[in-house]
């Protein structure tokens, strides 16, 4: 499997104005992205944990607990077998877990040297 993320030709922000991204307030650093914090989350994955909710009243709530959970579960693409030559902690990527009717990757995928991380399902 391909680690690669796709050329990027927009940036973060353009990306929220068009409703592709959304701003992610965790101020907390994940240990397994480099103590780096996830910045963007990409709507369709947003709108796949937040359809996890119990309750539509927790759904913010819970999509933020399962967020931090899959981060919890993230490897550096570089250290995957085969894809030793990517370069280091511009990808991490999670095994695939059941978000939805589905099992799914999650990439999170850093903007430039320590820039902000985005999540989301691989293209």
């Amino acid at each position: 499997m391909d680690h690669h993320p796709p050329a990027a030709d927009r940036s973060a922000e353009q990306l929220v104005a068009a409703g592709v991204l959304r701003r992610h307030a965790d101020e907390r650093p994940h240990p397994t992205l480099g103590h780096s914090r996830i910045s963007y989350v990409s709507s369709a994955l947003w709108a796949e944990l937040t359809a996890l909710a119990i309750a539509p009243a927790a759904a913010e709530a819970t999509a933020h607990a399962l967020l931090r959970a899959i981060a919890a579960d993230a490897v550096d693409a570089a250290l995957v077998p085969g894809n030793e030559g990517a370069p280091r902690d511009d990808l991490y990527v999670t095994h695939p877990a059941h978000i939805g009717p589905h099992r799914r990757i999650v990439w999170f995928r850093r903007s430039g040297p320590r820039g902000p991380i985005t999540a989301a399902f691989p293209p």
